[in-house]
């Protein structure tokens, strides 16, 4: 991602967040669809939009996401377009100060070791969630697209492809 200038930005101040969280609505305008795709090397983004829900926990901060998207692109086998819908719903734990580089004998961290993640961190009374929803969107996109029902038409005998082919020529009787 480009540092110049955000596409979209995800700001919220998270210094006195009440008890029962705070909302956070984004919906990505036409222009902002079209810079993401762009810097995503996505053919078309149709819809973007996310709800965030941001609780105060012991330390940090618990965010609750839910994205949803459309994403077309091109169809690795007969490159027509496809349009691949994302829906993900994510749990992440930030917490308030720099990442510890080498944590010292005693100190204390709440990180939860049978959760998916590591937690994230954030400085300051403003976090960006911008960041999070675009890793989420392109964690969630398939990475080989395919029209449903489509395959390789390989006429070739498959064992030709085969990295152990090379070894029937040394086959001994």
């Amino acid at each position: 991602m480009s540092e110049a200038t955000p596409i979209f930005d995800a700001f919220m101040r998270v210094d006195n967040i009440p008890s029962k969280g705070r909302r956070l609505k984004v919906e990505l305008d036409e222009v902002q669809r079209i810079a993401l795709a762009k810097e995503l090397k996505l053919d078309k983004l149709n819809a973007f939009s996310a709800k965030l829900l941001v609780l105060p926990i012991k330390g940090g901060l618990q965010v609750n996401v839910e994205l949803s998207a459309i994403v077309e692109q091109q169809c690795v086998v007969s490159f027509k377009p496809v349009e691949q819908v994302i829906n993900e719903c994510l749990e992440r734990i930030f917490l308030m100060g720099e990442m510890p580089k080498n944590a010292g004998d005693g100190s204390e961290s709440f990180i939860d070791m049978e959760g998916d993640e590591l937690p994230d961190y954030y400085t300051g009374s403003e976090v960006d969630f911008s960041v999070l929803l675009i890793e989420t969107l392109v964690l969630a996109i398939e990475p080989f697209p395919r029209l449903e029902g489509e395959k390789m038409d390989i006429d070739q005998d498959e064992t030709q492809f085969s990295p152990f082919a090379v070894l029937t020529s040394l086959k001994r009787d």
